[in-house]
């Protein structure tokens, strides 16, 4: 806000609208309390160099019917445009000496959140909008949202304090909505981002060259330029890490669903799972989520492990995150699926911080599953159709580690230019997947890929090779097969156990199945997951074929 013709006796004149209707609520159990720090604000002028050095400044004081009194060298309890305005919380009085001489004084108290909320608001760092019927904390060309479960993370007020309000919110949001008149001039576009020379209208996908104006609020704003894009770059690396057609339309969509789903301009039914074997660039890719989004990374640990203060703390982590990212390189045993479905399906959860009171609030996060371990998608989400799977293509089998760190530096000094995550980067991969969703029809169409669940055919079983190559050839393999049981024996005992059954699934195989063979029902093993088994079978021969 520019504060170029705003002083102290405009932000008391404003303070006293709030005054004058604060008696109109209908929730009046903390009414006395509120007008109470209402009535300990006071606005200060900073005139000069000394007061700046000092901290002070001139407080002014209206009077009903009289002239207003202005008090001098008020210390300052809050800055609100350095060097020019401030507040002061307490009380101003006068004394009279024995001759009846007035002088001036004041008395500073405690200075609470609650009284800051205020101060925002009188100066428009907090305004209401009708149209989202919600207070907003003004930034810098764009608004962050206040609500009932962030409140507190942007003015906190501990337990413990003297006059905890557990109401306030609610009567800060009845007396903007039902009894002020609109105090600011600000237009918000709730659906669109922005930078230094354009704008992205993420409801119809279009781009425009134009900057910000100064009374324009975006839901995001990036201090980028457009001609410091480089969206054919971006693009370029997500061709070259992405295994298949596949993989490349969902990483692509990937940023714009992100955000699309933080505007709530789709639901929230998507979660995806990364997966490879290790230095494909899918870590890379990552990093380019965490300059525009809040991301916060997953502590299964303290989340799968009850460990008291430390669980909750870890699920307070998720208030107010976009992304949800859990990277596992381990096995995922069933606490932590457990974990993983109640983050995916954006359950209400609860978390508390150290000496803070326990909030409960929705989880909003977009759940990113990031690992090289095989997951049993049906147990995270019953809908396995919410799952958006992206391969990454595995490097060159005998790549050095020279040749892949020249591989990838480019992209390197693209996205982490001198060990710094670069804004640039990140936008550019932003802008490329909304351009992207334009060219797709504005609909997230995500496309159905197998993920590998082998690095290589070398970790195959003797036995997941006899019925690959077995059921490639005739359709399917008898149970009884004698090479076959003696391979079984070898590897699991019996193919009841779990890990064989595991072992069968890995590769798309039905086991035991009914089928009528030369006028008799047989147990046969055949094809249960086609694309899953296609995947082993060319796996498999051309490793094969590289080792004749």
């Amino acid at each position: 806000m520019n504060y170029d013709n705003i002083d102290a006796k405009y932000l008391t004149d404003e303070l006293n609208v709030i005054k004058q209707n604060i008696d109109n609520v209908s929730r009046t159990k903390n009414l006395a309390t509120i007008k109470d720090i209402l009535n300990k604000i006071f606005f200060v002028d900073i005139n000069d160099m000394f007061q700046v050095a000092e901290n002070i400044g001139e407080a002014y004081v209206s009077r009903f019917r009289r002239e207003p009194d202005i008090y001098s060298n008020v210390p300052l309890s809050y800055i609100i445009e350095p060097k020019e305005l401030g507040a002061f919380f307490g009380i101003l009085y006068t004394k009279k000496d024995k001759d009846g001489n007035e002088t001036k004084h004041s008395k500073t108290e405690y200075f609470n959140n609650y009284a800051r909320f205020f101060i925002d608001l009188a100066s428009n760092k907090v305004i209401y909008s009708k149209k989202i019927k919600t207070f907003v904390v003004v930034k810098e060309h764009s608004f962050k949202p206040l609500k009932h479960d962030n409140f507190n993370e942007y003015y906190p007020v501990g337990k413990n304090f003297a006059f905890h309000i557990d109401d306030f919110f609610d009567v800060a949001l009845e007396l903007y909505s039902d009894h002020m008149q609109m105090r600011h001039s600000y237009q918000l576009l709730e659906y669109s981002i922005s930078g230094k020379d354009w704008r992205f209208d993420c409801e119809r996908l279009v781009m425009k060259h134009e900057p910000p104006k100064e009374n324009e609020l975006f839901f995001e704003y990036f201090d980028v330029a457009n001609d410091d894009l480089n969206i054919t770059f971006a693009d370029s690396m997500l061709t070259n890490i992405a295994n298949e057609s596949e993989s490349l339309n969902n990483i692509r969509l990937l940023h714009a669903y992100i955000l699309l789903r933080k505007m709530k301009l789709i639901p929230s039914e998507k979660w995806f799972l990364l997966k490879d074997f290790g230095r494909t660039g899918k870590g890379l890719y990552m990093r380019t989520l965490n300059e525009i989004f809040k991301v916060n990374p997953v502590n299964m640990d303290a989340l799968v492990n009850n460990q008291g203060a430390s669980t909750e703390n870890a699920w307070l982590s998720f208030m107010g995150a976009d992304v949800a990212h859990a990277n596992e390189s381990g096995s995922i045993d069933t606490k932590g699926m457990r974990v993983l479905r109640k983050i995916a399906t954006g359950e209400i959860i609860t978390g508390r911080s150290l000496g803070k009171n326990a909030v409960s609030f929705k989880n909003e996060s977009v759940l990113v599953l990031d690992t090289n371990e095989n997951v049993d998608i049906g147990d995270i989400t019953a809908n396995t159709s919410r799952t958006v799977k992206i391969a990454f293509k595995d490097r060159p089998k005998n790549e050095s580690s020279k040749d892949r760190h020249e591989y990838f530096k480019p992209y390197w000094d693209f996205i982490e230019p001198n060990n710094e995550l670069s804004l640039i980067a990140s936008v550019s991969f932003l802008i490329n997947s909304l351009n992207y969703l334009n060219e797709i029809g504005g609909k997230f169409i995500f496309k159905d890929t197998v993920l590998k669940n082998y690095a290589s055919a070398e970790d195959l079983t003797e036995t997941q090779r006899i019925i690959i190559l077995t059921i490639a050839q005739h359709g399917f393999i008898l149970a009884k097969d004698e090479i076959l049981k003696a391979a079984i024996y070898e590897d699991y005992g019996n193919l009841r156990f779990k890990e064989a059954k595991e072992d069968m699934k890995k590769i798309g195989v039905a086991i035991n199945k009914p089928k009528w063979v030369d006028g008799l029902t047989c147990r046969v093993h055949k094809i249960g997951d086609k694309k899953i088994f296609d995947a082993a079978l060319k796996m498999l021969e051309e490793y094969d074929s590289q080792n004749k």
